[in-house]
């Protein structure tokens, strides 16, 4: 009926929790439009969207565990700050996208589209582009 997506699910339970707590409007203009990444208030807690957030999230768990890479720790003032930076240009490049990295690329290329392949090559640019700047930053 509709891709799965990070984006749909993580909006689909901010609305519920908003609806529950009375914060939610009738109509969230301009959002309510957009197809790809419809939130709604939700009757159930796990839904499809739901279980592949959770298989992403246990398959990464699993990816980590297996490399040897878990190894959980307090992080610095600096990486902190670092991290939170980062999430607000990822959150604000995901609404000007109109959607997330993850559904980007999954859907674009799963779907033969053109767009999801230059979209993950864009994105291993920036990734490449970040390292060498973070090296280069004291």
């Amino acid at each position: 009926v509709a891709p799965l997506g990070v984006t749909a699910e993580l909006g689909s339970l901010a609305r519920t929790a908003a609806d529950g707590l009375g914060l939610l409007p009738a109509r969230m203009e301009g959002l309510d439009g957009f197809a790809g990444c419809a939130t709604v208030v939700k009757q159930a807690l796990l839904s499809n969207n739901g279980l592949f957030i959770l298989g992403l999230v246990a398959a990464s768990w699993a990816s980590a565990l297996a490399a040897g890479d878990f190894q959980p720790r307090r992080p610095t003032a600096n990486e902190l700050l670092r991290n939170l930076a980062g999430g607000v240009l990822l959150g604000l490049g995901s609404m000007l996208a109109l959607g997330c990295t993850v559904g980007t690329l999954l859907s674009g290329v799963m779907a033969g589209a053109l767009s999801g392949w230059l979209f993950g090559l864009f994105c291993l640019l920036g990734i490449w582009l970040g390292l060498v700047l973070r090296r280069a930053w004291p």
